[in-house]
């Protein structure tokens, strides 16, 4: 064996242990993204509050979430990735165990905001490390890797804490659900004592001109803002409220709207592992946008459009997840396209705040369609959101090539 090929097999095995530790983290962070859910109905008996109350601290998350994540992509890159995915699964894993503790109102909005600035740490951390240690050759399959764990971290949940409330209660659930999520993190501690050498060589080092944090918010950046956001409402509102919607427009019972979520969540994780391989071996991300968000904005219009039985609306929701799903890592390919080689982690801060502003816009503005009778919306409205997901997707692509 020639020293390359054992080089080569070093670097490989190298990067699966660094994509199989961030993609670990990845699925905490959903975890703990969604873990407050399952447990409304028991938090309403167990903190006697209304679910108002109880969506305010919803609220409260996206909003710290969002406001900090730009912030936190700077912080991140000056102390390094690795320790900062320790702090944010800390704070998390604090604010459930506090809330465990001292089961509260008061002490479930502390817990929001801790859970709020945790979250706002992991996709610029995340993209950060996986853009300077992934081979280029692997890193839409790297970013696929690492948007399924994200999903699959989001279908664990239920099942994971709602078993626990049924063994133990629900205090019991949020403390344990900590201490599961902080144990999965613990493979990162091994890395730190190198990564703070690094960074401690880094400012030692002669100063080299990096971007500063008002030039990363560029024309290009804001626009990939933007894209996040209606790419999240695109698919966000379906996700939310389609059983609803196929309720109330199709007349279709709702086992069918649960089978239709169901199937779609699947395939749409399924398109996520596909376009992995498509976004390494595609020459342009904008066109991988293009094919899949177009062709699935024509079967969500035709989902809206036609009144069909149970089992073909199902297969033509699938194929509208598969599709969406498809499209996921050549987004990320995109940022990574726009972002300076010394700021990819704080361009992704900035980016992936479209998440939490589409969280905030969808559940409201999807509500409203309901309550007024206007179901029918709710695809058209995500057809539109592609489009113009599919706009800026290619005029993002062509000014990045240019400069």
């Amino acid at each position: 064996m020639t020293t390359t090929t054992m080089d080569a097999g070093t670097d490989s095995r190298r990067e699966i242990r660094t994509l199989s530790i961030v993609a670990t983290v990845h699925l905490v962070s959903h975890f703990y993204w969604l873990l407050f859910v399952p447990l409304l109905p028991s938090l309403k008996e167990m903190l006697g509050v209304g679910y108002v109350e109880l969506s305010f601290a919803l609220f409260v998350m996206n909003i710290v979430s969002a406001v900090i994540q730009a912030p936190t992509g700077f912080v991140v890159e000056r102390v390094g990735p690795r320790l900062s995915l320790v702090f944010g699964v800390a704070l998390g894993s604090a604010g459930f165990i506090l809330l465990g503790l001292v089961p509260t109102y008061s002490m479930l909005l502390a817990a929001a905001v801790l859970v709020g600035v945790s979250n706002a740490v992991y996709h610029p951390a995340d993209y950060s490390i996986l853009s300077a240690e992934m081979s280029a050759a692997r890193m839409g399959r790297a970013y696929s890797l690492h948007t399924f764990s994200g999903y699959l971290g989001f279908a664990l949940t239920p099942p994971i804490v709602l078993g626990l409330v049924y063994a133990s209660g629900p205090r019991v659930a949020l403390i344990a659900s900590a201490v599961i999520g902080a144990a999965m993190c613990l493979p990162l501690l091994a890395d730190i004592g190198g990564e703070r050498a690094a960074v401690r060589t880094r400012r030692a080092a002669p100063a080299k001109e990096r971007s500063s944090a008002l030039s990363l918010f560029t024309p290009t950046v804001l626009a990939l803002t933007l894209m996040f956001t209606t790419l999240n409402l695109s698919t966000n509102m379906m996700q939310t409220y389609m059983v609803a919607s196929l309720e109330t427009l199709h007349g279709l019972p709702r086992v069918a709207g649960e089978s239709a979520l169901t199937v779609f969540m699947f395939t749409l994780v399924a398109g996520v592992l596909a376009g992995g391989f498509v976004a390494d071996r595609a020459k342009s991300k904008g066109l991988v946008t293009l094919g899949g968000f177009g062709c699935a904005a024509l079967v969500t219009l035709a989902v809206g459009s036609f009144h069909l039985g149970a089992v073909p609306m199902v297969s033509l929701v699938g194929l509208a997840g598969l599709l969406a799903g498809l499209v996921m890592p050549s987004r990320d390919m995109l940022v990574r396209l726009a972002s300076p080689p010394d700021a990819v982690g704080p361009v992704f801060g900035i980016v992936t705040t479209g998440f939490n502003l589409g969280g905030m816009i969808g559940p409201p503005v999807g509500g409203w369609l309901i309550d007024h009778a206007m179901p029918v919306w709710i695809f058209y409205g995500s057809a539109f959101f592609m489009a113009v997901t599919i706009a800026i997707a290619v005029l993002v692509e062509k000014n990045s090539v240019r400069r």
